[in-house]
């Protein structure tokens, strides 16, 4: 049995990989891959895995602390209404083909991931891993079926 915590960790690095790649084609020149490659980062993460957190795992979290929002949680859900609008931003950096720009906004998306993950991973995650009845599994294989998709 996979838990919520590995299962979500390893979507993050699928994730960072799938950014790494369209930003290798924007140094390269190759702007129409690196749309593509960022639409598919965009999808995984902000139609994927967001909405499997902010539908899913962050309600459960607050179930268990008290049913109310959790500052965690609070801060989670500001983290991924900034990160939507970056993506917004980088696409246009790519059309508009301006690799100093979309360099500069992913370095500011990097850095916002690297937080952002840590606090999941650390924080988030390991508390639903063990608090979960089936430590999350179910959740997971939303995940894992959402990533399955976007490689077929």
């Amino acid at each position: 049995m996979t838990r919520i915590d590995q299962i979500m960790q390893q979507d993050h690095e699928r994730l960072d990989a799938l950014l790494d790649i369209s930003a290798r084609a924007v140094r390269e020149g190759r702007w129409q891959d690196a749309a593509r490659h960022l639409e598919q980062f965009r999808h995984g993460i902000a139609d994927g895995h967001m909405v499997v957190e902010e539908t899913t795992l962050f309600p459960a979290f607050e179930a268990r602390e008290g049913g109310t929002e959790h500052p965690l949680t609070a801060l989670l859900r500001k983290g991924h209404q900034d990160l939507r609008v970056f993506f917004q931003e980088m696409a246009e950096a790519i059309s508009a083909e301006d690799a100093e720009e979309f360099a500069d906004l992913l370095s500011t998306v990097q850095t916002i991931l690297k937080q952002h993950d840590a606090k999941e991973e650390t924080e988030l995650y390991p508390y639903l891993a063990e608090a979960l009845p089936d430590h999350g599994q179910a959740v997971g294989q939303e995940i894992l079926t959402f990533a399955a998709g976007e490689r077929a």
